[in-house]
């Protein structure tokens, strides 16, 4: 498996688990804002950033390369992204949306790192 693609399975299901464990623990009348947020502003952020991607002179290269040496510091937003589900649990009945949103953004960064890899 192309492991662009595979980081961003890893982050996508870490969102997950972050809208869910948001709405369960931390508001749960926000759970369907959560997941509106979560996968609303994902695709705003792929279809943005390929606009802008296709204007620039020379494309970025995906996060992970083809030639894998060590291990990528691209590993750090999965881990980072499943270390704030765990938020919900330490700070309960707030409103989480602002964590969710920066979450959102990692995810659409990895998929758009998959789908340059992938071109």
């Amino acid at each position: 498996m192309e492991p662009n693609l595979l980081l961003a399975l890893s982050t996508g299901l870490a969102l997950l688990l972050l809208v869910l464990t948001a709405g369960t623990y931390g508001r749960p009348e926000f759970m369907a804002r959560y997941f509106v947020m979560a996968f609303g502003f994902s695709a705003c952020y792929v279809a943005l950033n390929t606009l802008i991607e296709r204007r620039s002179p020379a494309p970025p290269l995906p996060m992970i390369p083809r030639d894998v040496v060590g291990i990528p510091w691209a590993l750090v937003i999965p881990v980072a992204t499943l270390s704030a589900a765990a938020v919900p649990l330490i700070l309960p009945g707030r409103d989480l949306a602002l964590v969710i949103i920066v979450a959102t953004v990692f995810f659409g960064l990895t998929v758009r790192s998959a789908m340059r890899a992938r071109a």
